[in-house]
C-alpha cells in the first residue's frame, strides 16, 4: 500500500506482490543487467542537455507516491524499429516495448528517439510492483541515490529479502526494455556496416584495376 504522511513514504508498507522467484533470478547476469539500466538513466539524464531547447518534453520525475510523471505530448509517435534476421529487413513495431539502440549518437540527432526510450522506461517502470518501484527510483532516480542499507531499513526487511527484491526489479527493467538484444543488435549492425565497406573497397578496386 502506498502511503505518504508528512511528504515521506512510509515504504514498510509497501506491496511486494509478483516478485521474481529465485529460480527465475539465478537464470540472468542481474550485475550485467544492472548496468545495462543505469546506461539507459544515464542517456535519459543526458538527452535533457543535449536537447535544451526541448527539456519540457524530456524531463520527467518520480513523485514520493512513486508515480512516474513524464511530460511527452500524446500525440507524438509511439514505435520500435525491429530487424528481422531471416529476411534482412528492418520494419516498424509499435508493440515492441524493447528500446531501440543504446547509441549515445542516435539520441544526439533524434528528439523523437529521446522522448521514445523515456515513454519506454516510463511503462516498465509502472509494471513493477510497489516495493520494486521504490528500490529503482532510490538508486537511480534520486539524487543523491540512497544506499542499500537505509533501503534495508526504511522497507524493515531483512537483507535477504531486500536483495531479491532488488534483483527482481533490474531484471524485470531489463526484459522488458530488451536491453541484452539491444547491445547484440548494435554489435551486429557494426560487423554489418563493416562488411558493407569492405565490399564497397572490393568493388571499387576491381573497376579501377
Amino acid at each position: 500500500m502506498i502511503k505518504v504522511e508528512d511528504g515521506k513514504l512510509q515504504a514498510e508498507l509497501l506491496d511486494n506482490r509478483g516478485t521474481l522467484s529465485d529460480k527465475i533470478i539465478e537464470q540472468y547476469d542481474y550485475i550485467e543487467l544492472k548496468n545495462d539500466f543505469a546506461e539507459i538513466v544515464d542517456i535519459l539524464s543526458t538527452n535533457m542537455l543535449v536537447h535544451a531547447m526541448y527539456q519540457e518534453a524530456l524531463k520527467y520525475e518520480i513523485t514520493e507516491d512513486l508515480e512516474f510523471k513524464i511530460f511527452i505530448d500524446e500525440n507524438v509517435r509511439d514505435y520500435s524499429i525491429s530487424f528481422d534476421p531471416k529476411t534482412h529487413y528492418s520494419y516498424i513495431s509499435k508493440t515492441n516495448t524493447g528500446v531501440i539502440t543504446l547509441d549515445r549518437k542516435n539520441y544526439d540527432k533524434s528528439i523523437e528517439l529521446c522522448m521514445n526510450l523515456l515513454k519506454k522506461v516510463k511503462a516498465s517502470y509502472d509494471k513493477l510492483n510497489e516495493v520494486e518501484k521504490f528500490i529503482i527510483k532510490s538508486l537511480e532516480f534520486d539524487n543523491p541515490p540512497e544506499t542499500d542499507e537505509v533501503l534495508i531499513d526504511r522497507l524493515m526487511t531483512y537483507k535477504n529479502g531486500y536483495y531479491i527484491s532488488k534483483k527482481s526489479a533490474y531484471i524485470k527493467m531489463a526484459l522488458q526494455l530488451n536491453i541484452k538484444d539491444v547491445i547484440k543488435r548494435e554489435r551486429t549492425d557494426i560487423i554489418k556496416q563493416a562488411l558493407a565497406d569492405a565490399c564497397i573497397v572490393t568493388i571499387g578496386n576491381s573497376k579501377s584495376s
